[in-house]
Parts: structure tokens; sequence; C-alpha cells
């Protein structure tokens, strides 16, 4: 897999000019920003970690959890993402134009693996839900393993609810805490608590929706995986206001078990750690001259050395692409 086929450059550039536009007409609001304890341990004892883009950046001295503080309120990122001129642009172009190789390359690998962690963990295939459906190429192939009796989407931007529908998906347009489904087997949720402005919220409510026993599997950054922890700012990870925590194993851990889930299983089957840093040292956007280590690896050995490098990152739980798998205990 490579940054190219997932994010066109050509196209990636015009997403940039439209994200810088959008950051401008959020920022105008941010005399109603919002201070926030820790996302994932509620401490409010947090040092300055940069700024960035507009948005300061913080540290949680307890549990080390990076997150944007202040950040903008739950009604203003709302209507950001209800007329999002860069959701629409990545509904319309870059989804569209990276669909087959993100099918092949992430959606097709990720259904088969959740449904083998729901045999694993004896999970109930009755009622599947995935929560920011996006694109819906996921569900999509989910649907085709014909696994789970019921597939649903739950999606509230309405570009991409209006994808998933023509995908003859069952899309519903709210947020989870809106929705009401009964109980389901099984949630996911890819790449989505990053951009919430209350975690805490979001998990109890995917915990409430579950049956006892119901498996709930999220991916999310890890800011102390390889690529975050080597770049730091210079990361495209970071990027306000649509990322705003950024937990890693530990803390993002804490957090689930706080709302009541078990931890299943940690993993962090990353793909582009090593790719990302690399091409961030080519571009001369990170000097790498004091590093050797990194040119050895990235540069000098790329060819012999360099998916074998990003095996080990991701074998060893230092990628900065975090999955969790826990398990509803209690029957409320």
């Amino acid at each position: 897999m490579t940054e190219e086929k997932i994010r066109p450059s050509h196209l990636m550039r015009e997403s940039d000019k439209i994200q810088k536009r959008e950051i401008k007409k959020i920022l105008a609001y941010s005399n109603k920003f919002l201070e926030v304890p820790c996302p994932a341990c509620e401490s409010d004892s947090f040092s300055f970690f940069f700024k960035k883009d507009g948005f300061t950046f913080v540290l949680c001295k307890k549990c080390e959890t990076v997150f944007i503080n202040p950040r903008p309120d739950f009604d203003i990122l709302r209507d950001f993402y209800e007329n999002s001129e860069l959701l629409k642009y990545w509904n319309e172009k870059i989804f569209t134009d990276s669909e087959d190789y993100r099918r092949c390359q992430i959606f097709i690998p990720r259904a088969e693996k959740v449904i083998a962690l729901c045999k694993i963990h004896n999970a109930s295939n009755k009622v599947f839900v995935d929560i920011g459906a996006g694109f819906g190429t996921f569900c999509e192939e989910v649907i085709k393993l014909s696994f789970f009796d019921k597939v649903m989407a739950v999606e509230p931007s309405s570009y991409l609810a209006k994808t998933c529908r023509t995908k003859g998906i069952n899309v519903i347009e709210k947020p989870i805490e809106n929705v009401e489904l009964g109980e389901a087997s099984v949630i996911t949720s890819f790449e989505l608590i990053e951009h919430l402005f209350r975690p805490k919220h979001f998990l109890l409510a995917c915990k409430n929706r579950l049956v006892k026993g119901g498996l709930f599997i999220l991916s999310t950054p890890n800011v102390k995986g390889f690529e975050m922890s080597v770049l730091g700012k210079l990361s495209n990870g970071f990027r306000g206001p649509n990322h705003l925590n950024y937990f890693h194993p530990k803390s993002l851990c804490h957090l689930l078990e706080y709302v009541g889930f078990e931890i299943v299983e940690v993993l962090t089957p990353g793909k582009l750690d090593a790719e990302l840093v690399r091409n961030k040292i080519q571009k001369g956007v990170l000097n790498s001259l004091s590093c050797p280590g990194l040119n050895y690896f990235l540069i000098d050995n790329w060819k012999n050395v360099g998916k074998t490098f990003q095996r080990f990152i991701s074998d060893n739980k230092l990628s900065s692409h975090l999955w969790v798998v826990v398990k509803k205990i209690d029957a409320k």
C-alpha cells in the first residue's frame, strides 16, 4: 500500500486548499472555543505541546494523551461537518478516484479481519453496525461476506450518507447518540473517535447499543506510534479541527475500561508509518541527518528492508494506526 494510491497528490493539493479555507472559517469562532479536560482520563493537568494551523495542542501530564485545547464546541463542530466543503470534495473526488485501490488494500482485508475477530471471540452474527461509514466501501465488503444477518451504517454526513444509500446500504443519517437501533451484536468505528468533542459520551452510546458480550472494534491514530512520534507536528495526522484527540494504547484502553468495556485485543496493523516518514525526508521537510538510523532504513536500504521494517513496527504495537477490540461485559 502506498500513500500516493490512497491520497493522490494531484487531488490532495486541492484538498489542502479547501482545508485551509475551512480552518480560517472555524478559527473565526475561536472566542467561543472551550477548555476541556483530558479526553482519556479527565485530568485538568496538561502542558503546552505545540501550535499548528492556529490550534493549540496540549499534553496530558497524567496519561500523555495529546488533544486540542481549547477546542471548537459541539455546535461549531456539528455545523462544520454538516456543511463541510472538504467532506464533499473527498466524497466526490478522493474517495471516488481511489476507491478500487482502497477496496483491495484497506476494506477487503478490514472486513475479513473483523469477521475473523468475531469468530475468535464468539460474537453473535445477528446485527452489525458500522459508525462513521463514510463512502460505504467497508460495509459493502462486509455484506459480500454474508456473515451477519443484518448490516447497518451510521453516517451523520448527508454527502456520505447519500453515497451509502446509492450502494444499497441501510444507513442512518444521525450521530450514534441519537440513534435507536435496538441491540447490535458487533459495532465498528474506524478513524472517528479522534474527531469527537466528547469521546466518552460516544463510547457510552456505543456500549449501550450493544448486546451483552457484544464486540466493539475501533481504530484511531496512535500518538506514540512511529510515524507520529518521529514527525511530531510535521505529521499530517496532527490537523485541527478534524482531529481533536490523540490517544495511545494505554490511554485509550483506560478510557474504554472506564466506561465499562473489557479489553480483548490491541493491534497496530498500520502499513504506512515508514513510508510517511520517508516521504517527509525525501521532500526535505524532515532533516534526518541527526538520526543516521532513519536514513539507513528509510533511504539507503529502503528496497531491501523497508517492508521488513514496517512489519516490525506493526507487529510490535509501534504503528501510528491503532485498533482496540473490546467486549461489553454487563447487561446495561
